[in-house]
């Protein structure tokens, strides 16, 4: 943890993008307890107010939605979701990919053969079809969707890392002691696989979130009238010249979570390729 600080303290590109997500992360569990307006409220005396005017910071959209509010509530349920995935999607990730790798033989070439199918389809593509299957958006079952978008990609790296380290002394050991298969994986293996599964984890969290706000620009996310960022934007394209803050905002807010959660999963990635 020493090590990690102070190469944190090195890194102002690193502070930066934890700030900015810490920030997001406060927006989102502290905010909606400091707006004073719903965010499905509509005050149709100020419909496609300029940011300021009438009370809104931020402005309102064509139906006269406080901005900030949508943008605060929303910040809620991208990170939830996107938390929830990057989660779901490694554990699933690492139990089938060290299962296949540990195995080996035709274990590993059934996986390999249904992860190539499933890594050729564009996982937004596949995110879709799935969601056509399961029907209605909810945070429940976007949040399935987008993990199995994304499980392939993370089990390929859980099966990477344990193969590099599958001939070491401490696994014969192991073998030797007759601990069980599962002792081996999760209990020998994993811990000294931490570096690129949490570098997956983080780079899985950004990505969820690209998924997520592209899902709701299609008009497949978060139902209304559930505040969803990429929805936002979706919904204002038609007044953006007119109202140009109700595309900005709810953009810049994706681009600087995103942006942040990569600054980070970077510099987490260059601490454990120095670790090594």
């Amino acid at each position: 943890m020493n090590i990690f600080l102070l190469q944190l303290k090195k890194s102002p590109r690193a502070i930066i993008g934890l700030s900015v997500l810490l920030l997001w992360v406060f927006i989102a569990f502290a905010g909606p307890s400091m707006t004073t307006r719903s965010y499905t409220h509509m005050d149709m005396e100020y419909q496609m107010a300029a940011p300021g005017e009438g009370g809104h910071t931020l402005g309102t959209d064509a139906l006269g939605r406080d901005v900030l509010s949508r943008i605060v509530y929303g910040s809620r349920s991208i990170l939830t979701i996107a938390l929830m995935t990057s989660l779901f999607s490694s554990i699933a990730g690492i139990i089938i990919g060290f299962t296949a790798g540990y195995f080996g033989g035709l274990v590993d070439t059934i996986f390999l053969r249904i992860m190539d199918i499933l890594m050729a389809i564009p996982p937004l593509v596949l995110a879709m079809v799935i969601l056509g299957i399961l029907g209605n958006s909810t945070i429940l079952s976007l949040t399935i969707i987008v993990s199995i978008a994304y499980t392939p990609a993370t089990a390929r790296v859980a099966r990477g890392a344990l193969l590099t380290c599958a001939s070491n002394e401490y696994v014969d050991a192991a073998r030797i002691r007759g601990e069980s298969h599962f002792y081996i994986m999760f209990i020998e293996i994993l811990p000294n696989t931490i570096g690129p599964v949490l570098v997956e984890i983080t780079a899985r969290f950004a990505y969820s979130i690209m998924m997520i706000a592209s899902l709701g620009f299609l008009g497949v996310g978060l139902q209304p009238p559930t505040p969803d960022w990429g929805m936002m934007v979706i919904e204002n394209k038609s007044i953006i010249r007119t109202a140009p803050w109700t595309v900005l905002y709810p953009s810049l807010s994706i681009a600087s979570l995103v942006i942040a959660i990569s600054l980070f999963s970077d510099f987490i990635s260059k601490v454990m390729i120095h670790e090594e």
